[in-house]
């Protein structure tokens, strides 16, 4: 008889081949194969770490303040629009349902409960994804 570990390890084996865990990968290689994004996080990271510098060398005025903030939320909001980072999001999004789902048959069955919907999830409160987990 296989043991726990055997069984978890062949569940993720299974679970890589869903069409969850499969976007998932597709947009994370996108997203990190793409020198835009790669140089928008390296700019936002930079930014931060030398603010971060620049406070902890005895602050900074006001004016520096706020002008920290515009750029941060710039650069934010430059990161946040880009299509691969967006589909990075929502990709790791139904991941979390579906794995989320997985695991609420698993407490489900730990609990002596029947699972809701075969799925473990509410497919109303998952409308706004797709459903993921179903």
């Amino acid at each position: 008889m296989a043991t726990i570990f055997e069984m978890a390890r062949a569940l993720g084996e299974e679970l890589q081949k869903t069409p969850q865990v499969e976007a998932l990968v597709a947009a994370k290689a996108a997203y990190e194969s793409d020198p835009e994004i790669a140089k928008l996080v390296e700019e936002y990271t930079k930014l931060h770490y030398d603010f971060e510098a620049k406070m902890n060398a005895g602050g900074i005025s006001i004016e520096e303040q706020r002008a920290f903030n515009e750029q941060m939320k710039a650069k934010g909001e430059a990161i946040r629009t880009n299509k691969l980072a967006s589909d990075l999001y929502v990709a790791e999004q139904n991941f979390n349902n579906f794995v989320n789902s997985v695991f609420n048959i698993i407490t489900a069955t730990l609990t002596g409960e029947e699972p809701e919907q075969g799925g473990g999830c509410d497919t109303s409160f998952f409308s706004s994804c797709g459903g993921g987990c179903h």
